[in-house]
């Protein structure tokens, strides 16, 4: 017998919010799996999620993660794949605009921002597991946290500009291997995390740059039909993806 689907979003909340406290994984899924099993047995009586924890979701999450112990070991390890990750795709993307030349002002203004954008996420992700919130306010904490890491790094621009600093340029050697060392690590990336989204999301955001930029158009055209696509096939992933996600928690409550 499976749970209910307030159960199973329970369940699911209560896994990223301990994850997002960087709580270890193997205690994470005995919780998981020990709950899930009382959860079943409390649902044949009629009961429900608030019944079986004795408190509400959100006090309940902050309880469980009060309890456990920080697994420093774990984030320590997930800092260098968010680091290479995000590094990667910069690399590819300024190797197809032209080729890699960065100031000391970007070296060090990156690093600082990949660590804001990381702490910012974990905040959201908690905060997202923890509080029920309407479809309207989710999307629209998803569209600010999406939003932030863009606001830097054009203010990054902007400063770069503003700020004369020494500037580094790579040859064409070291521009190919930059966009090899990119692809392995999109790779290595999707299978360690079993999810096709760190090869999709360059593809979706480098391909039509490149394709657009190989046409006659006007740079201006040219700028427009780029900024049009990409999110629109952002957009197009995303809710496949959802979709996806909903037939697979329909298919498991059936």
């Amino acid at each position: 017998m499976k749970v209910s689907k307030q159960s199973k979003e329970f369940l699911q909340n209560l896994r990223a919010y301990l994850i997002a406290s960087g709580k270890k994984e193997q205690e994470i899924e005995e919780i998981i799996s020990e709950l899930e099993d009382h959860l079943v047995e409390a649902e044949k009586d009629g009961k429900n999620v608030e019944d079986i924890v004795g408190k509400t979701p959100k006090e309940y999450m902050e309880q469980i993660a009060k309890e456990m112990t920080l697994d420093i070991g774990g984030i320590l390890k997930y800092i260098p794949i968010i680091f290479l990750g995000g590094f990667s795709y910069i690399l590819l993307g300024d190797v197809i605009r032209g080729g890699l030349a960065y100031s000391v002002l970007q070296l060090v203004g990156y690093p600082i921002i990949f660590l804001f954008v990381l702490l910012v996420s974990t905040v959201a992700i908690k905060y997202l597991s923890s509080n029920k919130l309407s479809k309207v306010k989710e999307w629209t904490l998803y569209c600010l946290i999406g939003g932030i890491p863009m606001a830097l790094f054009v203010g990054l621009l902007f400063l770069n500009d503003a700020i004369e600093t020494p500037i580094f340029t790579f040859g064409p050697t070291i521009n190919v291997i930059a966009a090899i060392f990119s692809i392995v690590v999109f790779i290595a990336i999707a299978l360690w995390s079993k999810t096709w989204m760190p090869i999709v999301l360059p593809f979706i955001l480098f391909v039509p740059e490149v394709i657009i930029g190989y046409t006659s158009l006007s740079e201006e055209t040219k700028l427009i039909l780029t900024a049009l696509i990409i999110p629109v096939g952002l957009g197009l992933y995303f809710i496949v993806i959802w979709l996806l996600e909903k037939q697979k928690v329909a298919n498991v409550i059936e």
